[in-house]
């Protein structure tokens, strides 16, 4: 069976020649319709199906770039976006190449702030190195200040007391003994 021929493209299913059909009828009315002596007005229908992607075989797309051409060539400005082919990871934008002031600019901007980078690699490794030691002298320090502090001063007065006791015991031991003594006298 012979496949059938629609605006020069042959398609491999059936699914595929109906949408080719119905898009190739579209282009027909458009191109009726359409005045080519009135820019603004293809300027406007061409936004209107690029965005919508109003056309997906290569029978409209195909005329989507033809348009475009022709528009090209008499418009003056900014240019028209891209025909985006379906399925694919074409870029709705303009891809520009950077001239040689852009690409220098880039280039010096690029120095400028992996300079940044480095000093600033430097510093958060001269404050690591800080709390690094800061904990190194914590550790190794045996006076750990306001840490032991309460333990520090109730060693100290509970010694005192032990001594008070103690010569609190020894003043009444003395006393007894001299109660003793005036007793026997």
């Amino acid at each position: 069976m012979k496949k059938p021929i629609i605006d020069g493209y042959v398609f491999p299913s059936a699914k595929e020649t109906e949408e080719a059909k119905k898009e190739y009828e579209s282009v027909v009315k458009l191109k009726r319709k359409l005045n080519v002596e009135n820019i603004d007005e293809m300027v406007r229908v061409y936004n209107k199906l690029v965005s919508r992607n109003y056309f997906s075989t290569p029978v409209g797309l195909g005329f989507l770039h033809d348009m475009r051409e022709y528009l090209m060539s008499k418009i003056d400005g900014d240019p028209l976006p891209p025909v985006s082919v379906p399925g694919s990871n074409v870029s709705e934008k303009i891809i520009e190449q950077p001239s040689n002031t852009k690409f220098d600019k880039l280039k010096k901007e690029n120095e400028k702030l992996l300079a940044i980078k480095k000093k600033l690699v430097i510093a958060v490794a001269a404050l690591v190195a800080v709390v690094v030691g800061m904990f190194f002298i914590i550790v190794t320090n045996d006076n750990l200040g306001y840490f032991n502090a309460e333990e520090k001063v109730l060693d100290k007065y509970s010694a005192w007391q032990e001594r008070l006791q103690n010569w609190e015991q020894e003043l009444i031991e003395r006393e007894d003994q001299l109660d003793d003594a005036i007793d026997a006298k």
